[in-house]
């Protein structure tokens, strides 16, 4: 691939976090992989044959015609839309803790709100990039045809149940509606027509008030609903500066739930201490400010620029909410660490996200090449 150096950076960058999460998938779930699948390197196989879907998925998103993915992004809205779906048909759709998200194919389980969040981001840098001179005018009836598309595809995510999806989905929207110039103003208008629905979703539903409850006090019930959470805090206090070094975690022995995957960043807080996890941190903001930059070399393009924002957005919001999740800033929600959490869909759907970013770049990079030429 023929990038400029932010883009290589952004692309070891993202070899770093993901050979991070490689070793640290294995450490996590190596003792519960043996005892509940007869093979210590269950999960780590997985995950490797994960990596090379997800690597085949950024070197497809990074040689695809960014033109055409303008020319298409209703469609793409519209077949993710239908996938989201699919999740309840019969045979199809595949159900799991008291959801059902997934589309079921042999071997592997695939999540389209992953997809979703891509279609969405590449819709509205589309739609919005189109829409600049009636959005400068301050013309209302602009927001109307994506508010429904984004109606429609809130509503078949949150019957799943899928609350959390919503949510991120919401910001990154409204992230690319302020991006695009719309006054601060009909964003947090939006905002906070939307805090009694979310507020209602979460007082009608025992188990998202149980997650509120737990993030509130979660010693007001350590053997339930604040046990994840307890067990967490206790992981990063073993840690310490440098951890408990690798491999030699407790918590992930059936004391911390969901260690090798949405909790996965406590055990790297336990086995390399406040310097490994401060090296993850260190290594994101590298990769989005990179990122960052490609976008603001590309501005003007709207388009572009939009889409670079949200591919760097997908990216940053995920890694934000999960390390405040499990550092009990934010009540527990299930999202993945990017790259570095085990699991296929949100593997392959973040590295397309950069994928489309290195393509933007490779993009910028010709053309500045064919005018120096």
């Amino acid at each position: 691939m023929s990038l400029s150096k932010e883009g290589n950076a952004v692309f070891i960058a993202t070899l770093v976090l993901n050979a991070v999460g490689t070793i640290m998938i294995f450490s996590a779930s190596a003792v519960f992989a043996d005892k509940y699948m007869d093979d210590s390197l269950y999960f780590l196989k997985r995950q490797i044959v994960y990596l090379v879907l997800g690597f085949s998925a950024l070197l497809a998103a990074s040689s695809i015609n960014l033109n055409w993915i303008q020319k298409h992004s209703r469609v793409i809205l519209l077949l993710s839309i239908f996938f989201l779906i699919l999740v309840f048909m019969p045979v199809i759709g595949k159900s799991g803790g008291g959801a059902r998200r997934w589309i079921g194919f042999p071997g592997f389980n695939f999540q389209p709100v992953e997809f979703a969040k891509l279609a969405v981001a590449i819709y509205l840098s589309d739609y919005l990039s189109r829409k600049m001179k009636w959005i400068q005018s301050g013309s209302l009836v602009v927001y109307l045809v994506p508010g429904l598309m984004l109606l429609l595809l809130f509503g078949v995510t949150i019957l799943q149940p899928d609350l959390g999806s919503v949510v991120f989905i919401f910001l990154l929207s409204s992230i690319l509606l302020f991006l695009s110039g719309i006054p601060l103003r009909y964003v947090g208008a939006v905002f906070l027509a939307a805090l009694p629905i979310f507020a209602m979703a979460v007082f009608h539903s025992s188990y998202r008030m149980a997650r509120i409850l737990a993030f509130l006090n979660p010693w007001a019930d350590p053997l339930g609903t604040g046990f994840q959470i307890i067990q967490s805090f206790l992981a990063f206090a073993l840690g310490g500066l440098t951890g408990v070094g690798l491999g030699e975690s407790v918590q992930k022995l059936f004391y911390l739930p969901q260690s090798y995957t949405d909790f996965i960043f406590s055990i790297i807080g336990e086995e390399t201490g406040l310097a490994g996890t401060l090296f993850v941190l260190l290594v994101f903001v590298f990769l989005v400010l990179q990122g960052l930059r490609i976008a603001k070399r590309v501005q003007d393009d709207p388009f572009r620029q939009l889409l670079a924002f949200a591919t760097v957005s997908i990216i940053a919001f995920q890694a934000i909410i999960n390390m405040l999740v499990t550092t009990g800033m934010i009540p527990t929600k299930g999202l993945p660490l990017p790259f570095i959490s085990y699991g296929g869909s949100a593997i392959i759907g973040n590295m397309a996200a950069i994928g489309l970013l290195l393509a933007i770049d490779k993009e910028y990079m010709k053309r500045e090449v064919y005018e120096q030429t």
